[in-house]
């Protein structure tokens, strides 16, 4: 089995999002399936040159190799920190769209690649991992960045020597010597990073805000409708059908036993008239 080791990757300083630790903990859970399994969960799920499955293109991105731990510890350190970079710019959709498209073209560039370096099978996110550091160099070119937090540079300096170290070991280790490590695969995240950021980032650049998944209507929870208050005393607050009615007669018997033998209803009525009066 050829196995898809990455390089170690560069960090950001940006606040983690609960996508980044979900794709980190799906990859930790599959690789424990993988450990009690045994090989036939990985043949089923591996992208193999000889009978690839159509879904092995993608899921074989979420297997690594089960001879060491350092293979998945790689990727998902890489994806800790560039996705943490990345996310606030491209938003969920778009973060989702270049992890999974970059990890289904790194398989179909190392598959064709296969019938010349005569490569069995591959695993790993690392396609998916170089398609993280070609979009963040072509995003943040001319940021400085910390190599494993130690060596300093320019974001794009560390997506050119990506580069070359992939086209180098394709060529070099890969092609001429079948080397175990799918270099092939890094090219193929690469160049999938790179139509990601030309086709989709571009067209919208900087909107990772707006760009979320929504959760469908059916699975949210129904707002619970607020309780109705309850009153120990009732207040009447309705006018009397014919007001003006009402305003003359208590008028009349102003006239005749004069204001001070008005109820409180009659003087609370008088001046709701009056009010309306106003208004008008």
């Amino acid at each position: 089995m050829l196995y898809d080791r990455p390089y170690m990757q560069s960090t950001r300083g940006t606040r983690s999002r609960n996508l980044i630790l979900g794709i980190i903990i799906f990859n930790v859970v599959i690789y424990a399936i993988q450990l009690v399994s045994g090989q036939g969960f990985e043949n089923a799920f591996a992208l193999s040159a000889s009978d690839p499955h159509i879904w092995s293109f993608i899921t074989y991105s979420f297997l690594h190799s089960t001879s060491g731990i350092l293979h998945l510890l790689g990727n998902m350190v890489g994806v800790f920190f560039l996705g943490r970079a990345l996310l606030p710019e491209l938003g969920e959709k778009r973060f989702v769209q270049l992890y999974l498209g970059a990890s289904i073209v790194a398989g179909v560039i190392w598959y064709l690649a296969s019938f010349v370096t005569g490569s069995i099978g591959v695993v790993g996110a690392s396609g998916a991992v170089f398609s993280l550091i070609t979009c963040f160099g072509l995003i943040y070119g001319e940021n400085d960045i910390f190599f494993m937090m130690v060596l300093r540079m320019k974001a794009k300096i560390l997506m050119y020597v990506s580069l070359g170290i992939a086209a180098f070991g394709f060529v070099f280790f890969e092609l001429l010597n079948g080397a175990s490590t799918a270099h092939s695969a890094h090219l193929g995240g690469m160049l999938g990073g790179y139509l990601f950021y030309k086709f989709v980032y571009l067209k919208n650049p900087g909107a990772g805000a707006q760009e979320t998944f929504k959760m469908p209507e059916w699975f949210k929870a129904k707002p619970s409708k607020p309780a109705k208050k309850s009153f120990p005393y009732k207040v009447n607050i309705s006018p009397p059908r014919d007001l003006k009615k009402e305003v003359d007669r208590i008028l009349d018997k102003i006239n005749s036993k004069g204001f001070g033998a008005l109820t409180d209803s009659e003087k609370k009525i008088l001046d709701e008239a009056g009010d309306l009066l106003k208004k008008r």
